[in-house]
């Protein structure tokens, strides 16, 4: 189902404090030939480059493995995430191919298509692999910066919501969904 912007319910946590949103996502990769449909993702707006672990997608270690040694090998442009978890500890830069094969925090860049969130077209065209870690799909700001973003106790639902529509793309659909939940009213320049 295709849509024109992106609704979320969050999801408590077990513990019932907070929550997120995820939704699901279907794309192709530029070092897979089979598409992946249907994969969970978290939206996370505190994450600045979105990434794919690709263990979460229930690829193979010894795949992964492999794939990340072709990156390296072809010095595939990479970040180093060490993420939430690592609390501002002090990391080595891996120089070589070995401390590269070694290192968990690398997240390559790869092309990216037919690329739909939460049944929106997404017109970002590359993301990030990670071969090493199992954690969420995680979209971040590069590829939401460009959005219109609201997040709030919906006014309709009472539940909190998460809405997002390409600034490129607003349509009276998003507009009157801001209005029925948050009583936002949007004024676009066309």
């Amino acid at each position: 189902m295709t849509s024109k912007f992106i609704e979320i319910e969050m999801t408590p946590t077990a513990n019932g404090i907070g929550g997120f949103f995820s939704t699901a996502a279907s794309f192709r990769l530029d070092n897979f030939k089979a598409p992946f449909y249907d994969i969970e993702v978290k939206i996370d707006t505190g994450c600045s480059i979105s990434t794919i672990p690709l263990n979460r997608l229930k690829v193979s270690d010894s795949l992964c493995q492999l794939l990340k040694r072709i990156d390296v090998t072809n010095e595939v442009p990479y970040f180093l995430s060490y993420g939430i978890g690592s609390g501002g500890l002090k990391h080595t830069i891996p120089v070589t191919d070995a401390e590269k094969m070694d290192c968990p925090a690398m997240k390559f860049e790869h092309g990216i298509s037919d690329f739909v969130i939460g049944g929106v077209k997404i017109f970002s065209d590359k993301i990030y692999l990670n071969y090493d870690r199992c954690g969420n799909v995680l979209i971040g700001m590069d590829i939401l910066e460009n959005w219109d973003i609201h997040i709030g106790i919906s006014r309709k639902t009472g539940k909190n919501v998460f809405l997002a529509c390409p600034m490129e793309n607003v349509c009276g659909e998003y507009v009157e969904a801001l209005k029925e939940h948050f009583g936002i009213a949007f004024h676009h320049a066309a």
